[in-house]
């Protein structure tokens, strides 16, 4: 025994069956660990998800500069661990912006940043790249105008009994000067249906118009006012009547003046209506007539009045040729002569003159002496001799004319 013990072959073996038994130990001890971790301790996975309309902020301490060019939002990708990501797209705990600190007057490239992301998160945004304008401040002080919709189209003076007011009535505009050397007009859109209820219309926005109508990228302070209009509408019909001025040549003579139509409308607050009590006459002008013609006149809005219908009506003139008439020895009455004085009259030596008499043919045939009054009147006159004017009366369509435009007394 103890000589093959000794034996080298001996050795030879067990040193052989020794390393076996620890390679086999070793290797069944790795491959229970590996199997251990694969059970136990996952690996860390990872995750990629997309945010559309992540605002974009511009940060620009210089405040007498604005910019223009700058998207509202942006698009955001982060990819990473899933817990990570996970955060970043549901709380969104992180800024977008893009720093202008620095830059002046002009047209810039610049790179769109981030913070407040994790460490572990790839980001990428879309767009990269910017290119913004950066131009100095303006402001304006401007009055607002009212527009009226939802009404199809009507006129606010088809509506409303009295003008309507804007509170305030005017806006202070702020923008790039290029912006605000545009604007043409700034407006409060009112809807109708805001005023049907107690003729209120609150917190009507404002926009700004250049003069070809395109809205203007530009800030209003205040943004929205208040609208107030009368919408007690009445209407109240006047007859129309028209007078002359002028006069027509010597061989005519007015007939008629037809008037169409015959009345108008006007539209209005109660109380501004009932203290209106006809309309004024139109006033006709003879002095360029020649023959019959129709001529359109305009009708004037009183005040307070918010329009009338219609807005101008047709005059029909007729003219005939005068006839004429002479009436002799038509007598001559003397007007305000005092008790106990005596009139003479010198030139004519008797009170008696001619009148002629011109008018239509029918208006003519049926004149009278009896029609017509000659007289003169002598209340400022003292004792002596004097000339005094003849004064002619009679009705109103026709004309009357004499000669002896005055005559000369003596009072004693």
């Amino acid at each position: 025994m103890d000589k093959w013990i000794k034996s080298p072959w001996f050795t030879r073996i067990v040193s052989l069956f020794l390393a076996l038994l620890l390679y086999t130990t070793v290797a069944i001890d790795e491959a229970n660990t590996a199997r251990s971790d694969r059970t136990f301790l996952p690996t860390a996975s990872t995750n990629t998800e997309s945010m559309d309309n992540v605002s974009l902020q511009v940060e620009l301490e210089e405040k007498q500069y604005v910019v223009r060019g700058v998207p509202d939002t942006v698009e955001v990708t982060v990819e990473g661990p899933v817990s990570d990501v996970t955060q970043a797209v549901r709380q969104r705990n992180f800024d977008v912006f893009i720093d202008l600190n620095g830059l002046g007057p002009g047209t810039h490239e610049v790179d769109v940043q981030h913070r407040g992301m994790s460490s572990q998160l790839s980001v990428y945004i879309q767009p990269r790249t910017i290119e913004v304008t950066i131009e100095d401040r303006a402001s304006v002080t401007q009055p607002i105008e009212i527009e009226f919709v939802g009404n199809n189209d009507v006129e606010a003076e088809d509506v409303f009994a009295s003008p309507p007011t804007v509170t305030p009535n005017e806006v202070n505009v702020t923008g790039a000067k290029s912006e605000v050397e545009r604007i043409g007009i700034v407006k409060a859109i009112v809807d109708f249906n805001q005023l049907a209820e107690d003729g209120i219309a609150r917190n009507v926005p404002i926009k700004v118009y250049d003069p070809q109508g395109n809205e203007l990228n530009v800030f209003v302070n205040p943004s929205t006012v208040t609208v107030e209009a009368d919408v007690s509408m009445s209407d109240k019909r006047f007859p129309l009547i028209a007078e002359t001025t002028g006069e027509l040549n010597e061989n005519l003579v007015l007939k008629e003046i037809n008037l169409s139509p015959v009345t108008a409308t006007m539209y209005g607050a109660n109380e501004t209506l009932n203290d209106i009590n006809n309309m004024e006459p139109l006033t006709i002008d003879l002095s360029n007539i020649t023959e019959t013609t129709t001529v359109e006149k305009e009708l004037n809005t009183p005040p307070g009045v918010r329009r009338i219908e219609p807005e101008s009506v047709s005059a029909e003139i007729v003219v005939e040729e005068a006839e004429e008439n002479v009436l002799t020895d038509m007598e001559i009455n003397v007007d305000n002569l005092d008790d106990g004085q005596d009139i003479t009259f010198l030139e004519p030596e008797e009170p008696l003159i001619d009148v002629t008499v011109t008018g239509l043919a029918e208006d003519i045939e049926n004149i009278s002496e009896d029609d017509i009054r000659v007289s003169i009147d002598v209340a400022d006159y003292v004792e002596g001799e004097f000339y005094a004017d003849i004064q002619l009366e009679g009705p109103d369509d026709i004309r009357l004319r004499t000669d002896t435009e005055r005559v000369r007394v003596r009072i004693e």
